[in-house]
Order: C-alpha cells, then sequence, then structure tokens
C-alpha cells in the first residue's frame, strides 16, 4: 500500500515547500547571527516616543545643549528627534569624514513637507535630493548667479547701495545697524536676481522681507519630519499645515508676480535695451517652477545670513577698541583720502579679512548646516552608520572646539589667522565652516565674504564708532536669539561719527 495515497494530492507539494522555507529562514538567521552587530555611535539614553527630546531643549539654545551633551559622549552622536535617528557632528576630524571622506554617502537631503513645498517640489539647489536634476540645477545657478556677468553686476550695485548708505549714515544720530543692513543687502540681492528691490511692494499685505522670513521658518520642519506614522495629526491640531499653506500661497503669489512683470516687459522691448537680470536669462532655460526654487534659495541664502554677519563683524568691532583702532589704521591707511572705497584698496586689507574669518568662526549665521541624510552604510569615527540617518553638522560648536582652536577659542582674535591657513570653500580646510562642505557646499560664499568686507571698510573708513547713551561700547550686549538663524538678541544701535580727515 502506498502511503501517499492517504494523504490529499496538494499535501506533498505544500510539505515541500514548508520544508524549503524553514531551510531558507534557518540559513538566513545563521547569515545574520554570523554577522557582527553593528556599532553605534554613543549617545544619551531616550524615552519611548519622543527620543532624546527631553535632554537637548531647555533653558540653553538647541546647538549649545548638543555642544554640552558632546562633552560627556563625544563629537560624534546619536540621539533620536521622536523616532528618527540624527547623527550629530561637533569636530573637525568628524566633519572631514561627512563632508569629504564619506561626501558621496552622504550628500542626499532628508525629505521633509516644508522644503518640498517651498522648493516647489524640489526644484531648487539647496534642499533637493542628490539626484541628476540637482547637478543640472546647481550648474544653472553657478554659471548665471555667480558667473563673471553677474558678479560685476553685483558689485556695481552694491557700490550705488552702500553709497546710499554712507549718505545716510552721516544724518543719522543713531543708527540701527540690523535694519539698515538688512535693507542694503535685500536691495543688493534683488536688483541683481528679480531686476528691482521690491522693498516697499506687498502681496496680500505682506512684503517680500516678512515672506521670505515667514519661509525660513516653515523651512525648519515640523512634527511629521520626526513622527512619519502621526506627525501630521499634531501639525493640523497646532495649525502648522495651514500655517505652511498660507506660506506657501504668499511665496508663490509674489514671485509669480515678479516673473509675469518680466514676461510682459520682455514682451514689449527689445533684447539689448537694457541688462538683463536672473530671471531674464532663466526665462528660457527652465520651467516656472524651477525658476521659483532657485529664486527661493537666492532670497533665503544670501540676504538674512550675509545681514548676520555684518551685524556680528560690527559688533566684536565695536565690543573691543584695540580691534576697531588697528583696522579702521589700515583701512584708511589702504584707501587714503579717496572719495571712495575700491576693490583693489580691499584686496591689501590683511586684518579686515581676518576679522571677517573670525566672525565666521564665532557667528556662523546657521549653527548647523543643512540636515544631510546617510545613503548606505559607512563608518564615521569607527562608529556604523545606518542609511536613513539623518546627519547634523553643528557649525557653531566646531568653530568655537579647543581641540582645534586651543588658545581662547571664545574669544574674539583675528590675529589668530596670521598664522593659519583656510578657506571657505569647505574642500580642504573643515576648522570652520559656516558655508558647508563637499559638494553641497554652499557657492556663494566668495560673493557674500566680498559684500561683508567692502560694507564694513566703508563703514569703518568714513565713521567712528560710539555706543549710545554714553554707554561704554566694551559694554555692548552680545547675547545670541534666534534658531535656524542665530542673530543679536537685540539689535545693534549705534551713534555714527563723521570721520574728521583734518585731524589726521
Amino acid at each position: 500500500m502506498n502511503i501517499l495515497t492517504l494523504f490529499p494530492s496538494w499535501f506533498l507539494p505544500t510539505l515541500l515547500v514548508f520544508c524549503f522555507s524553514c531551510i531558507y529562514v534557518y540559513a538566513l538567521r545563521r547569515k545574520n547571527s554570523s554577522m557582527a552587530a553593528p556599532k553605534l555611535p554613543p549617545g544619551p539614553p531616550g524615552l519611548p516616543i519622543i527620543g532624546n527630546f527631553h535632554q537637548i531643549v531647555g533653558k540653553l539654545a538647541f546647538h549649545e545643549n548638543l555642544w554640552n551633551l558632546s562633552h560627556k559622549y563625544g563629537p560624534i552622536m546619536l540621539i533620536h528627534f521622536g523616532t528618527q535617528p540624527f547623527l550629530i557632528i561637533q569636530s573637525t576630524e568628524m566633519a572631514t569624514q561627512v563632508l569629504k571622506t564619506h561626501d558621496h554617502e552622504m550628500c542626499t537631503r532628508p525629505v521633509s513637507e516644508g522644503s518640498k513645498r517651498l522648493s516647489f517640489n524640489y526644484m531648487d539647489v539647496a534642499f533637493t535630493p542628490h539626484t541628476d536634476h540637482w547637478r543640472d540645477m546647481r550648474k544653472v545657478l553657478v554659471s548665471e548667479f555667480l558667473g563673471a556677468k553677474r558678479t560685476r553686476m553685483f558689485k556695481k550695485v552694491l557700490e550705488v547701495e552702500v553709497e546710499g548708505l554712507v549718505r545716510s549714515l552721516s544724518s543719522s544720530t543713531i543708527a540701527n545697524l540690523d535694519d539698515m543692513m538688512l535693507n542694503l543687502v535685500h536691495d543688493v540681492v534683488c536688483k541683481v536676481a528679480l531686476g528691482k528691490s521690491y522693498r516697499n511692494e506687498t502681496f496680500n499685505g505682506k512684503t517680500l522681507k516678512e515672506i521670505v522670513e515667514e519661509t525660513v521658518v516653515m523651512l525648519s520642519g515640523s512634527f511629521s519630519d520626526i513622527f512619519p506614522t502621526f506627525g501630521w495629526i499634531l501639525d493640523e491640531l497646532r495649525g502648522w499645515n495651514r500655517r505652511l499653506d498660507k506660506c506657501f500661497r504668499d511665496f508663490d503669489g509674489f514671485l509669480q508676480m515678479i516673473i509675469d512683470e518680466h514676461l510682459d516687459r520682455n514682451a514689449t522691448t527689445k533684447p539689448g535695451d537694457r541688462e538683463n537680470d536672473l530671471i531674464d536669462d532663466y526665462l528660457p532655460r527652465l520651467t516656472i517652477d524651477e525658476i521659483k526654487g532657485v529664486l527661493m534659495n537666492v532670497l533665503n541664502g544670501a540676504i538674512d545670513t550675509t545681514t548676520i554677519t555684518m551685524v556680528w563683524a560690527m559688533s566684536e568691532i565695536i565690543k573691543d577698541p584695540r580691534v576697531m583702532r588697528k583696522l579702521q589704521s589700515e583701512i584708511r591707511s589702504c584707501v587714503g583720502t579717496n572719495s571712495r572705497v575700491q576693490e583693489s584698496d580691499i584686496a591689501k586689507m590683511t586684518y579686515l579679512k581676518m576679522v571677517v574669518k573670525e566672525t565666521l568662526r564665532l557667528h556662523p549665521p546657521p549653527p548647523f548646516l543643512i540636515a544631510r541624510e546617510c545613503m548606505s552604510r559607512c563608518q564615521i569615527g569607527g562608529y556604523d552608520v545606518l542609511p536613513g540617518t539623518k546627519v547634523l553638522v553643528n557649525s557653531w560648536a566646531i568653530g568655537r572646539d579647543s581641540r582645534t582652536w586651543k588658545e581662547n577659542p571664545t574669544e574674539f582674535r583675528p590675529e589668530r589667522f596670521e598664522s593659519i591657513e583656510m578657506d571657505f570653500g569647505g574642500a580642504k580646510h573643515f576648522e570652520m565652516i559656516p558655508f558647508g562642505g563637499g559638494r553641497r557646499a554652499c557657492p556663494g560664499y566668495n560673493q557674500a565674504t566680498s559684500t561683508v568686507e567692502f560694507t564694513l571698510a566703508n563703514l569703518l573708513y568714513w565713521f567712528d564708532w560710539e555706543s549710545p547713551d554714553g554707554k561704554k561700547n566694551e559694554d555692548l550686549d552680545m547675547e545670541e536669539g534666534g534658531f535656524q538663524l542665530i542673530h543679536r538678541k537685540t539689535p545693534l544701535c549705534l551713534v555714527p561719527i563723521k570721520h574728521n580727515w583734518q585731524d589726521q
């Protein structure tokens, strides 16, 4: 008697599939068990659901809290914001590995609802993930906005605007440099990129400056970024989704208004009748959403950051009379009694360049580089970093790290750069990285630093400066404020005193 006849016809095939499945699962488990468990970076223990939020939210700023945690856990930490793992980098050595050694594995961006919406579905350069489209858009940005033709235009506009600033200061008793410098940079960037300032024009009752400031807030992230499963509910309850919708409508509407003006003007004027701005050159090459995405990067990346750097530089200069005397002596010696500061004069001002470097070391406008995301498993500092891990580089902490800046790292001392050679490009040096590094570094660093140098040279050539109300310059309040961008907590208000050249 054949025993198989006692079972239904499907029994034998099912038995064979079951046996092979068991063998496969057993072999897979043996293979996984033989592989070493990942050696994850150290970090503070977290709580269910919220992760390490309770350890990074407090009286100190976010970047300072993470810097303090690194004193216990080291310059590379793994922490969790909600359910999402974040690799925190806070030393030159670790930053070099992220931005240079493993740049190809960590050069993409995390997906975020705010950045996706405000970049017009990742049509920009700064926030879009690493793709062929990103490479194409970066080339267009560099060639058009940062190319030789646009750079000449930028310098010409900057000279005119700085002359206007000097005239305005000559009739001022007390100058709010936060406002005056913001208006200066806003007008320069907008005239080069958009054709005119647009400072006094509104859309839905909001100025372009107010709309751009709101985009900075909305780009900082939401609950859905760190709680993918249920975060959207929290965002809905707190009104974040409605706020993002309004911010996008305002920003999109203002940019569309500007683009429509260009389309109408181009239809009624002959080519060559005027000098093209950035939008004019982009219209034949890019889609409307691509133009808006790049303009978002230009307006967000060039205005506030440059303004903040100039305000911090003037704050540090005014607070230290020795630095101000030395810097003014160099500037006035290089320029002489000429009627204006020339670009050729700036090239000779070595101490001015040291002052700007020292300002960016201590006061990088964004304390963190734009977040990255690990694309494939790699090792940083001897620890395993798994795909999907977000990477935050604390540039504020790196610029103050005593392992790199051994002599009084929190002191403003421009002379330290007499013996230190480094660039801002983020390709070779990572001791200070205000403009990022690797292939995602900010390409506009030369334009930004030249703007700061030229403006500071004029302010210190034409004027002496004092604190208002008889206060000592040395007592100037230097408290920080802000989250996404670190600015002075109180506006910088100073008394400009026109320099008397007859006393020379």
